[in-house]
């Protein structure tokens, strides 16, 4: 079923209470058709009821729905008057008479119906008037009352929607064509009071879409009712990912119905039941091999129409016959663990270690396996369950091809592959519903291009360099050593997120410590060392360690690159044919350094900092600066800062880092009146210019350490708290500063002859680097060079001739005001003068 918005008839009818003049049950109801099988008014047995007199008539209503009524009975010129107020409890038993009792004769039969039963399960308060009709045979709810109550189950509609003979005098009559005619008989009879119509949610098929019809059918259950108790003790022997599942889940079994297991479908397993034609009696077949002891028939294929056609022999000498139904879907779902097992497998596989699925199988999958878990082998048959949420639109509703908002998995696998999809989809928590978002996806395909782009960068210089993985490195660098430290923490949690079955957890780690921690930043550092042949072989050991480990990890979540890269690389040193045929990569704890991880973290924090002061004050990150002083009394900051203070250098493009106590700059203390106010009323202004009048400084050391500044004024003390106050950094000239955690960052942000000459040449390298990628050179590639420019700059490029020249991988460079070189060429434009580079490989 789906449900969806359609409009339907709105009336409102009494109901004669029997034995009383003039006396009537106000009831609602959206399906005047149900009125046919009505036998019975559900009345909350706690809500307050009225009777109402209405000019000569008393009608009975729920007091809070009375103005509802009123709305009604205005428009027909009448007014009511309350003439008793009582509990819906007082109601209970009462008779009255059904209006359409002389068009159903049928109805005239029923000895224990038409009358009021309690439910504080299905009466609200939130449409009609407090009294719902009750028909046990056209409704779940309805059917659910009249089976506690004992009412009769009466349903005079067929399975074509049509009444049957049961219906009187509307027999043969689709139940939605009578609705006119029964609205014209309770207008007749004056029964009914009000007819209007309504938009409401209304079940509806969920493939044609048609509006749908509940009847009542014989079927057959499994009586839930009787394993409850054991299937709701088997549920703590399973490990509930999210532990909410298993709330949920309780709360199904707890309220679940007997399981209905037959359906009226051509196709299914068969019901494996034979009745006698003569006694009734019942026979359960419990193999192909039985089936065939008893009817003497072998059988290929034991589906319809085949198995219809053994008949077995009853012992009162009767013809049995297999009854026609087949099973519910759930019922094979909920044998799928053991259903393919031989009895040796059965030991082996049994019972089962994991399953998934979506939230609603809580109703479903995790449900069927349960009850037949219980059934066959009398306990659970999993151990370990994860839950999954939905995938949604970018609103969080359910995609629907009809509503135009569905989004086929071949459009996005088509643009940016499937594994940008895992990878995007498994970094959300996977119980929540996901919703789609292109640019999240965008961004998880960035996070795989770096991968791809590692892959490529380590294996160029590893064959530049002639690297050999398996030989053993001596001596790193605290880079390297933070960064293993960083791997072997990642294996750590990651393995625990997996066993905890929080796969997202883990996906989002692995994605910052590709992007963050490796390209972002200790590429960084290692292409630098490179270039300054600064233990190059350290740095390729420990890199080509971090991505193998962290590729074997990712073969869960991304296979394909994975594979591509494991071949790409390792393939080669590794000897297995596949990525997969390695095993999980266990963490070293002696390679676990929780404080050089800190005093990274601390000193990539500054670096940040840094990087957002040379932005404000638009100055590129390319170009050097001279210092950035770092204002601590932090023991801990200080250690980090002298122990990574290069990190600081290279994040920062700063020559030097200094550590001080203090800087001798401004503080300004500025008092919030808004705050200062309502809180010192008449005294605020007193407390303000007390707060002008002392050390800024000393107030913000106070408000940060103690959350609180106390002023005494004519001997009476103030309390100044943070959200009084705000601080003006204003720090020594020629320096921006900003805070961090440890302190004060202060970057000297003035730009000497000497650096902006180093600015420049580091420019005109950019240049040509990016030149050098356009014809598609490798870093093996040499080159000659031709910059041509005017006399200033050739004389700033003279003074850093060398250092270029080994930059760019130039054999010659030649500084000219004229073109000497014949090559590729591109014309540039550096700190507004025009700069033409010519290359030649």
């Amino acid at each position: 079923m789906e449900y969806d918005e359609r409009v339907d008839p709105s009336i409102y009818v009494k109901f004669k209470v029997q034995g009383k003049e003039n006396e009537y049950l106000i009831i609602w109801t959206t399906t005047p058709w149900t009125l046919v099988g009505n036998v019975a008014v559900m009345v909350h047995p706690s809500y307050q009821y009225v009777r109402v007199k209405v000019e000569d008539e008393v009608w009975i209503v729920a007091k809070d729905k009375l103005n509802a009524v009123v709305a009604l009975t205005n428009k027909l010129g009448l007014s009511p008057i309350i003439l008793e107020e009582f509990s819906g409890s007082k109601l209970d038993g009462l008779k009255y008479v059904h209006p359409l009792i002389d068009k159903v004769p049928k109805q005239k039969e029923f000895k224990d119906a038409h009358r009021v039963v309690m439910s504080d399960k299905f009466v609200t308060l939130e449409d009609g008037s407090g009294l719902v009709h009750c028909a046990p045979g056209h409704g779940p709810q309805d059917f659910e009352v009249g089976k506690q109550y004992n009412l009769p189950i009466f349903c005079p509609v067929g399975e074509n929607g049509k009444y049957t003979e049961d219906a009187g005098e509307y027999a043969g009559m689709y139940v939605k064509e009578a609705d006119n005619l029964i609205l014209e008989e309770l207008d007749k009879k004056g029964a009914l009071i009000h007819s209007g119509k309504i938009k409401h949610r209304y079940p509806h098929c969920w493939r044609c879409k048609s509006p749908l019809i509940f009847i009542t059918t014989d079927q057959w259950f499994i009586r839930i009712t009787k394993m409850k108790e054991r299937m709701l003790g088997e549920l703590n022997k399973v490990k509930w990912q999210p532990e909410f599942a298993r709330v949920w889940f309780k709360d199904f079994i707890t309220y679940a119905p007997d399981w209905c297991i037959s359906r009226q479908r051509y196709w299914g397993i068969p019901l494996p039941i034979w009745e006698c034609e003569k006694c009734e009696k019942i026979k359960v077949i419990c193999s192909a091999a039985e089936l065939e002891k008893e009817s003497g028939k072998k059988l290929e294929d034991l589906h319809k129409p085949e198995i219809d056609e053994v008949f077995l022999k009853c012992e009162c000498g009767g013809k049995m016959e297999r009854v026609p139904d087949v099973l519910d879907v759930w019922f094979d779902s909920g044998n799928a663990i053991w259903a393919p097992l031989s009895e040796e497998e059965l030991k082996k596989w049994y019972p089962c270690d994991f399953i998934v699925e979506g939230k609603d199988q809580i109703r479903g999958w995790f449900y069927s396996l349960l009850g037949c878990g219980i059934i066959t082998h009398e306990e659970v048959p999993y151990r370990n369950l994860l839950m999954h949420g939905f995938f949604v639109d970018e609103k969080g509703e359910k995609m629907r091809k009809s509503v135009g908002n569905f989004v086929p998995l071949e459009d996005i696998t088509g643009k940016y592959g499937a594994d940008t999809f895992r990878l995007w989809s498994m970094s959300s928590t996977v119980w929540d519903d996901l919703k789609f978002n292109w640019d999240e996806i965008k961004e998880a395909n960035k996070s795989i291009s770096i991968l791809w782009n590692m892959y490529l960068f380590m294996e160029r210089f590893s064959k530049l360099s002639k690297f050999n993985p398996k030989k053993e490195v001596k001596d790193y660098e605290p880079e390297d050593l933070w960064l293993l430290s960083r791997l072997n923490g990642v294996i750590k949690s990651t393995t625990a997120n997996f066993e905890n079955y929080e796969v997202h957890e883990a996906v989002r780690i692995y994605r910052n410590f590709v992007v963050e921690d490796i390209s972002r930043f200790y590429l960084k550092v290692g292409k630098k060392r490179i270039a300054e042949g600064r233990n190059p072989e350290a740095f390729l050991k420990t890199l080509y360690e971090c991505l193998l480990s962290t590729t074997k990890m990712l073969s869960a979540i991304t296979p394909f690159i994975a594979e591509d890269g494991y071949q790409l690389l390792f393939r080669e040193h590794e000897g297995k044919e596949s990525i997969s045929m390695l095993p999980w990569p266990e963490h070293d704890s002696t390679k676990l350094n929780q404080l050089a991880e800190r005093q990274m973290e601390i000193c990539r924090e500054i670096g940040g900092v840094v990087a957002q002061l040379r932005q404000n004050a638009n100055i590129k990150l390319r170009w050097p600066l001279e210092e950035v002083v770092v204002v601590t009394d932090s023991t801990e900051y200080v250690n980090a800062v002298e122990h990574f203070s290069y990190i600081i250098e290279l994040i920062g493009n700063v020559k030097k880092t200094g550590i001080q106590e203090d800087m001798p700059s401004f503080v300004e203390l500025r008092s919030k009146f808004n705050v200062l106010g309502p809180a010192f009323k008449d005294y605020a202004a007193a407390v303000a210019e007390a707060l002008k009048n002392s050390d800024a400084k000393l107030v913000r050391k106070e408000l940060e350490e103690r959350k609180v500044f106390e002023i005494v004024i004519n001997g009476r003390p103030y309390k100044v708290t943070p959200e009084m106050v705000e601080f003006v950094e204003i720090p020594p000239k020629g320096y921006a500063e900003a805070p961090f955690s440890g302190g004060r960052v202060y970057l000297k942000t003035e730009v000497t002859p000497a650096l902006y000459n180093e600015a420049i040449i580091r420019e005109v390298g950019r240049r040509i680097q990016l030149t050098r990628k356009e014809l598609e050179l490798i870093e093996s590639d040499m080159i000659e060079v031709n910059v041509i420019c005017d006399a200033e700059l050739i004389s700033i490029l003279r003074s850093g001739e060398q250092s270029l020249a080994k930059e760019v991988k130039a054999k010659s460079l030649v500084l000219s005001e004229k073109q000497e070189l014949k090559g590729k060429a591109k014309e540039w434009e550096i700190e507004d003068k025009e700069v033409k580079i010519v290359i030649k490989k």
